[in-house]
């Protein structure tokens, strides 16, 4: 009997140290994401997520500094006014959700990340679905800022990850063997290796 009092009291002693350490709570979301599926932190300025309503627009220009939305492929007549009515800039970079984006695309968006990082301001990338063009893209910037091909793709959520294309697939590792010195001097991403 005094066994199972003590073996009572122990368990409750056990649970209360863990109800009041905070072991079971729920991670705090990062105040740096927004609160939308397949939010992620690409580099230091830029996220991506999924395409933006108005009411998300107007949590990420006030809550996260978001003031450029960049878009993979063409945004919608919707999104266009929303961005116009809520004071934010858009860019757009024409590509189809199975394509790879361009050097000269990652590099444009490199630079207008920089610009607005300078700035104090947040650069917002989507794509117009859920396919692998602003994944691919994203994946691109971290490659060509210094990130290994393993780390880009082990920060992918499964669901990212799966929505790669194989030619979005070999592009990334194209740009992985430009920024290491060993792809081809003729690859269409050679031009990342002098990006700033």
């Amino acid at each position: 009997m005094w066994v199972r009092a003590a073996l009572l009291i122990g368990l409750l002693v056990v649970g209360l140290v863990v109800r009041t350490s905070g072991i079971l709570a729920p991670t705090p979301a990062d105040p740096a994401l927004p609160p939308m599926p397949g939010a992620a932190k690409v580099v230091p300025g830029l996220v991506r997520a999924g395409l933006p309503n108005e009411d998300e627009m107007v949590l990420l220009r006030d809550t996260l500094g978001v003031r450029v939305i960049a878009v993979t492929g063409e945004a919608s007549v919707e999104e266009r006014a929303g961005v116009k009515a809520f004071g934010l800039r858009m860019e757009e970079f024409p590509l189809a959700g199975d394509a790879a984006p361009s050097a000269e695309q990652v590099a444009a968006l490199i630079a207008l990340v920089k610009a607005n990082t300078a700035a104090g301001a947040v650069v917002y990338l989507h794509g117009t679905s859920d396919a692998g063009a602003a994944v691919t893209m994203a994946a691109m910037v971290q490659l060509a800022t210094g990130t290994s091909l393993p780390d880009a793709l082990a920060g992918l959520s499964d669901t990212a990850r799966v929505s790669l294309t194989p030619a979005q697939t070999r592009a990334l590792q194209e740009v992985w063997d430009v920024m290491r010195g060993t792809g081809p001097a003729n690859s269409p991403y050679a031009s990342l290796r002098t990006v700033p």
